[in-house]
């Protein structure tokens, strides 16, 4: 999904719609200075892209448990298509490369955290919103030490790592909404979205942590000595009435 804000006036603004840009409905939101956020969410998925998305998944985690059973990432693509059960071509037809064969597995770590925070109240501490957000699944799936040894084999290969470093682009949007509801981020849509972006960045940094020294307490303390440094730095939101 994408967020931008839009200058306006109140009278005669519309408060929903259909986004010319991406097709999305949008609903827009007004701050206390007559400027208004839009919010743009995308297109519900549809089932063939559900479907896919899983098939995406199924590889992958064929590809995990194989990088974890050789101890290496140089598994070939044609046994990881003979585990999944797909052949070569339908690999490459959603991977363009091997090595985007993680990218599911980050996707769906990302997509059960943000659910976490869209859970959390408006009462709720926000470090600690954030900092449960993003540590809650690996625990809860009990595979910790599991999950660290295939984050090790993923962070210390060149070209995998490149993929953990940029995970977390597509949870901009919705970090940005759970923040900009609790503070101030200002109009400007160059630095509305830092915030979300740091935030994300405590989370690659806090995990490369983990994988270094294997404590997982040292990730949630790293997670939030990190957003506590973020949340800090941003002016509370002025409450209207």
């Amino acid at each position: 999904m994408c967020y931008w804000c839009i200058p306006g006036d109140r009278e005669g603004a519309p408060s929903a719609g259909i986004c010319e840009a991406c097709q999305g409905y949008y609903q827009i939101r007004w701050s206390g200075e007559g400027v208004a956020h839009m919010q743009v969410a995308s297109k519900p998925a549809t089932l063939s892209e559900r479907r896919a998305e899983e098939l995406r998944f199924e590889i992958a985690i064929a590809a995990r448990d194989l990088f974890l059973a050789e101890g290496s990432t140089s598994v070939t693509v044609e046994r990881i298509c003979a585990a999944a059960g797909v052949a070569p071509r339908t690999f490459h037809r959603h991977f363009p490369v091997k090595e985007d064969v993680v990218l599911p597995l980050f996707r769906r770590f990302g997509t059960l955290s943000i659910e976490l925070l869209a859970h959390a109240g408006p009462e709720r501490d926000v470090v600690d919103a954030l900092v449960e957000a993003f540590s809650t699944e690996v625990p809860r799936r009990a595979m910790v030490e599991f999950d660290r040894t295939f984050m090790a084999l993923v962070v210390n290969d060149p070209q995998y790592r490149l993929r953990w470093l940029d995970w977390g682009q597509d949870l901009i949007g919705p970090i940005t909404e759970f923040l900009a509801d609790r503070f101030d981020l200002g109009e400007n849509p160059n630095t509305r979205e830092l915030p979300a972006q740091l935030v994300i960045q405590v989370c690659r940094h806090a995990y490369l942590r983990w994988v270094a020294d294997g404590d997982f307490t040292g990730l949630r303390s790293a997670l939030g000595v990190g957003m506590q440094m973020v949340v800090e730095a941003l002016p509370v939101l002025a409450r209207q009435g």
